[in-house]
């Protein structure tokens, strides 16, 4: 089967048969999918068959071939090969500056027009091969951009915002935009598997695109996509909460497999965004009662669902006041009488149990997001449902519960009094030492044993700057001393210094200094 697709045009019927029959155009790789009698017919035929080759006369009527090549050469990636039996330079000038390749003289010699086929064919098929990897090179860009915009949300969805401000700034700097509101809410959609991962988030993002919602979407972790959300009024927002449940059935119609929905609480001001985050996040712990394909909102009850044997409600209040007041021991004995009623009184099952031992870490949880430092509790450590199933007994279970209670409220107390001056002193000299390792936020919290937000929160007041700004400023200090101290091409610094699109690095390294990169290497001063 022929390759490439050709159309011929001629005024003159005898030499369009002609042509037709005067070389096998099938050996040659080529197909006569058309043939047109003057300019405007080939036009037509051009735009709508979109051939790879064009063989065509000059002097033609109603319009000449000069005519209609001038007005798809820069529109149609086809090649052209002029007949002409006037040999006057001008025509031929007039053809090589509208690209077209060969220019032959009537009557057409079949060794001459084989040749010029040849050609013809080697051009098209390095423009297709040219095509081919530009087209692989564009898709290898676009996954880095989503990567790399990726990792920046993860890391402001860990962050600190002392004000708005401080929060679109940092948007802004990365070219993210999301437009302001009066009301914010971020959603975690985690599906069952690796396999369906890809295909989630172009479900995802198409099902938001339509919803009609300001949104920012990404990769968080565990198979678990983040979407921020700006509403301009209290109406949209509600809107927003009742089209949620037609919303996820729209995402499932589509994924084929379980998809549950985390949500955060409603927030008035974009600078607490991270905040609706994390609690998106800890709702999906909920599945454990309502199932993986369900929809959690994080401020509701877990105690009401219809199978669990529920406690009562007065030693609820008393543990919900014990958690107000932040007292250890009214914490333990609240909590010692709920596992007594569930032990002693209604010889509730385990796996009951389980799910109340669940639902008084997400009452502590909860009672905590209101203070104005919220607990750094990192969610990729805090695997509620896996460590709850793996107890059996009531006694681990009441442990495990006061630990984890405990350690919360002593992480929001030292977020509330500490003065990390020592702790942001050492962060600032891994910073500068280790340019060259992944210096996300995540993984700096890590590496000092920190939760991602209680280093973003401690690093602003204590040096002024967002985290990610400081980290940003250290990485163009350093592609500066590499630019003028090394040959290092402006990909490889990129490279180095975790930057996953070079592109995108020499914009931002334009902003910053002025200057492109390489413009900065010939003078930097």
């Amino acid at each position: 089967m022929a390759h490439y697709r050709a159309i011929l045009i001629d005024d003159e019927p005898i030499i369009l048969q002609g042509l037709q029959i005067l070389i096998d155009w099938e050996a040659h790789d080529f197909e006569i999918v058309g043939c047109a009698s003057d300019g405007i017919q080939g036009l037509d035929l051009i735009q709508k068959l979109e051939p790879d080759l064009v063989i065509s006369d000059i002097q033609m009527p109603n319009m000449s071939g000069v005519q209609m090549i001038s007005q798809t050469y820069d529109q149609y990636r086809c090649k052209y090969i002029v007949l002409s039996g006037y040999s006057d330079f001008a025509y031929a000038q007039q053809c090589i500056s509208y690209g077209v390749q060969e220019y032959l003289l009537k009557p057409v010699d079949e060794n001459e027009l084989i040749q010029a086929l040849e050609k013809v064919k080697s051009r098209i098929a390095l423009d297709k091969s040219s095509d081919d990897a530009q087209t692989r090179l564009n898709d290898l860009n676009q996954k880095l951009q989503v990567l790399t915009t990726d990792e920046l949300l993860r890391d402001i969805s860990n962050s600190y915002f002392e004000t708005d401000v401080d929060f679109y700034h940092l948007l802004s700097d990365y070219s993210l935009t999301l437009p302001g509101g009066s009301h914010y809410l971020a959603l975690a959609f985690q599906t069952t598997g690796t396999d369906g991962l890809s295909l989630l988030r172009e479900t995802l993002s198409k099902a938001l695109d339509e919803a009609g919602y300001p949104y920012l979407l990404f990769y968080y972790a565990n198979n678990t996509y983040i979407s921020f959300f700006s509403f301009a009024d209290e109406a949209s927002m509600h809107e927003f909460h009742e089209r949620l449940f037609a919303l996820h059935g729209q995402i499932l119609s589509v994924q084929g497999t379980e998809v549950c929905i985390g949500v955060g609480k409603d927030m008035s001001h974009a600078r607490c965004l991270p905040l609706s985050c994390q609690q998106a996040l800890h709702a999906l712990s909920f599945k454990i009662i309502r199932g993986t394909n369900s929809i959690n909102p994080f401020d509701s009850s877990l105690q009401k669902a219809h199978f669990i044997q529920t406690v009562p409600e007065a030693l609820w209040d008393t543990f919900r006041q014990s958690l107000l007041q932040s007292n250890f021991a009214n914490i333990s004995h609240a909590t010692r009488k709920i596992f007594q009623y569930m032990t002693d009184v209604s010889d509730m099952p385990i796996l009951g149990i389980q799910i109340n031992t669940l639902n008084l870490i997400m009452t502590c949880i909860q009672y905590l997001s209101e203070r104005p430092t919220f607990p750094a509790v990192s969610y990729e450590n805090a695997d509620f449902l896996k460590q709850i199933s793996s107890f059996q007994t009531a006694d681990e279970l009441e442990k495990y519960a006061q630990n984890m209670i405990y350690n919360l409220i002593n992480n929001n107390n030292d977020t509330e009094i500490a003065k990390p001056t020592e702790l942001i002193s050492r962060v600032e000299n891994y910073l500068h030492e280790n340019y060259l390792e992944d210096l996300s936020l995540m993984h700096v919290a890590q590496v000092f044993y920190i939760s991602p937000i209680y280093l973003s929160q401690a690093f602003k007041k204590q040096t002024g700057q967002l985290y990610l700004d400081y980290v940003t400023q250290v990485k163009i200090n350093a592609a500066k001393k590499m630019l003028l101290s090394t040959d290092l091409m402006v990909y490889e610094i990129s490279e180095r210094l975790h930057y996953k699109d070079s592109k995108y690095f020499s914009k931002l390294f334009e902003k910053k200094t002025g200057k492109k990169p390489s413009e900065f290497r010939r003078n930097p001063n």
